[in-house]
């Protein structure tokens, strides 16, 4: 402003360095929120992480009492809770069929692994009794 309008030249020469002044006040304050925001930003970010870490080490531990045996820890995090509490995610079979059955396989594994001992003579490598088991006969 010329010192017509404020109407002396002395107030518009304080005039203007007062605006001056406050100009890089603002400024001065407006960089120190930016930095303050940034810093804030940074630890809400690191916050966040943490609480995202924390609930997928929930979810699996979750899991593992009452959810899917079959599923992976990745799978897992990804899913909604409520996803991980459904009855219809994971139903065993507790059928009389399939407890015959896997009295039939514990029955066959002990056979097998009764045959290996006597015909050798020794409990054989794990190698051969995985080779046994798998029906791949014994030997090296």
């Amino acid at each position: 402003m010329t010192g017509m309008e404020t109407g002396h030249a002395g107030l518009a020469t304080d005039f203007e360095d007062f605006c001056e002044r406050w100009e890089w006040g603002v400024r001065s304050m407006v960089q120190d929120v930016s930095t303050l925001a940034a810093s804030v930003g940074i630890a809400a970010g690191t916050v966040w992480e943490e609480d995202q870490y924390v609930q997928g080490s929930f979810k699996v531990a979750a899991n593992a009492a009452y959810g899917n045996p079959h599923a992976s820890e990745d799978e897992i995090e990804q899913k909604a809770w409520g996803d991980i509490f459904r009855a219809d995610v994971y139903k065993p079979d507790y059928s009389q069929e399939s407890f015959q059955k896997g009295s039939e396989d514990i029955k066959q594994t002990w056979s097998d692994t009764k045959d290996t001992v006597t015909s050798t003579g020794k409990i054989g490598s794990l190698k051969d009794l995985l080779d046994q088991a798998n029906g791949h006969g014994g030997g090296n």
